[in-house]
């Protein structure tokens, strides 16, 4: 049972126990493709994205397994392109399920098709719900023998999905694209202007009911992105839909934002904001979604989901943090804080200062408090090179003293910027032990950007404070093996195997001292 771990894990976590949550959040792994992993699900419950995708980094993982659960985080974040980029070419069939569900996330029928071409029982992978949902988007699309041919290589679910598809291929919508549905029931061979509407309402209604509807979908659909024909087909087509609620599944997304369609028709605002954030992160970002979004947030309750998408579209600067409603919105909804809670904001040079100076402006101290608090919590184990914002700096230096984990990012942020001067300054105001975790803990992240001198130079200095610890002589042997420095890593071999004997394998020894005996005869 691997529950237990992820519980300890990130309580660990929480209480600023680092190096414990790391050890138990290996634990709580699973080291398998397509497992349940819920040491993965309880990070991701708490959107801690950043601290995933550092541990990621960090840890010794096959690197299939490690592209795997990369992609899980990345896909929970809403950012579907990326969490796809990451496995699209690996072929280990353990990977199929989750390549499904991120084709369908992104509306990818293409990619859908070639694996299912290639053998795949494609919907097998997918719940009913979402299953139906790709069958419908295909038909209405007007790629109805595709879809069939997806019905026929399914092993389950198949009588059901049958009878989807003969309901939804029957209708009209379906069954005729524009063009053939102009010529074979509106008798015209053209696109009609503006000025045709009037003629051409009178020719609709000659038309039998489903006919009728079919005919107002299409000319929505086809005209709702040229203003000319705004007027024409608010005075026509849209007033026809007002007591036809079931329809509008049939109109495009855009053109229920765009046009004067009663809200009545299209749900509560949290329903709505639900199928237009599906709508922008599977790629489409039209201007009419993006106001769309604006206009329902302040209106909404907001859930888990819509954060995290709220959060993407900061990231992609496509949310006005300065439209007048949402701040308003920020300063009312007690839950709307969380936004912020979460450090690629804080982190991408494009958007941080902005990101920093709202903040600031915008919240009281308590809040920006609850904000920057678990912010220090994920950015200490944070792979990140970047510089941090003015006043999110500012808290870190008014809490350093109180706060190990403030200090260290602070210290972090300070080197990145290259005041050393400032850098050594920080660590003198603490106490010797924590000195040497300062230095140790710099050092492991210079390391890890490839930074090995510098590295060395912070495990040096660590060493002038307690010369006797495992961690310091881990430390030497990581980095004098990566330099090719036989001598000196035989050196704290030696030191590791006389105090820490258990924490050095005989196999690393003898490897190491055959590599110095080498050295020296040649």
């Amino acid at each position: 049972m691997k529950r237990p771990y992820a519980a300890a894990s990130h309580a660990a976590l929480k209480a600023g126990l680092h190096e414990r949550a790391l050890e138990l959040f290996k634990k709580g792994l699973s080291y398998q493709i397509g497992a349940d992993e819920p040491v993965i699900r309880i990070y991701l419950r708490f959107s801690q994205h950043a601290y995933l995708h550092s541990q990621l980094d960090l840890l010794a993982l096959d690197e299939t397994y490690r592209s795997y659960l990369r992609s899980l985080v990345f896909r929970h974040e809403k950012n579907y392109q990326a969490a796809w980029e990451v496995i699209e070419w690996i072929s280990d069939e353990a990977l199929i399920p989750l390549k499904v569900e991120i084709l369908c996330d992104m509306k990818k029928v293409e990619e859908l098709i070639e694996l299912s071409e290639a053998g795949v029982d494609v919907l097998s992978h997918l719940k009913v719900e979402r299953k139906e949902a790709l069958i419908r988007y295909m038909i209405r699309n007007h790629d109805s023998l595709r879809a069939e041919r997806l019905i026929d290589s399914a092993e389950v679910d198949q009588k059901r999905l049958r009878t989807l598809f003969e309901t939804e291929s029957s209708h009209p919508v379906a069954r005729f694209t524009w063009e053939a549905f102009r010529d074979t029931h509106l008798g015209m061979t053209e696109d009609p202007v503006p000025q045709d509407f009037p003629e051409l309402a009178a020719k609709i209604k000659n038309l039998d009911a489903t006919l009728q509807d079919t005919a107002h979908i299409h000319l929505i659909n086809r005209f709702y992105d040229n203003p000319q024909y705004h007027r024409a087909l608010n005075l026509n087509s849209v007033p026809h839909m007002k007591e036809k609620a079931d329809l509008i599944q049939y109109i495009m997304i855009e053109a229920l934002y765009t046009l004067k369609f009663d809200a009545s028709l299209l749900g509560t605002p949290a329903a709505q904001l639900d199928m237009l954030f599906e709508y922008y992160h599977s790629g489409n970002r039209s201007t009419a979604v993006i106001r769309a979004i604006h206009q329902l947030l302040p209106d909404a309750k907001l859930t888990d989901s819509h954060i995290r998408s709220m959060r993407k579209m900061i990231l992609y600067g496509t949310l006005d943090l300065y439209n007048e409603r949402l701040i308003q919105m920020f300063r009312e909804d007690k839950k709307a804080f969380t936004v912020f809670q979460y450090p690629a904001l804080f982190l991408n040079t494009k958007i941080n200062r902005t990101v920093d100076n709202f903040v600031y402006y915008h919240f009281t101290a308590k809040v920006r408090e609850k904000i920057f608090r678990p912010l220090v919590t994920e950015l200490v184990e944070s792979t990140e090179k970047t510089t941090l914002p003015r006043y999110f700096v500012h808290y870190l230096e008014r809490t350093r003293h109180r706060s190990f984990s403030s200090m260290c990012i602070l210290v972090r942020h300070t080197y990145r910027r290259g005041d050393y001067k400032q850098v050594e300054k920080y660590i003198n105001e603490l106490i010797p032990d924590n000195q040497f975790r300062m230095r140790l803990y710099l050092a492991k992240f210079l390391y890890g950007f490839g930074e090995f001198e510098e590295a060395l130079h912070e495990v040096k200095a660590a060493e002038k404070l307690t010369d006797q610890r495992a961690e310091l002589y881990m430390h030497f042997i990581k980095i004098y093996r990566r330099l090719g420095d036989p001598e000196n890593l035989l050196k704290y071999m030696d030191k590791m195997k006389a105090h820490y004997p258990k924490a050095l394998s005989d196999r690393e020894y003898e490897k190491a001292k055959a590599a110095y005996e080498k050295m020296n005869r040649n």
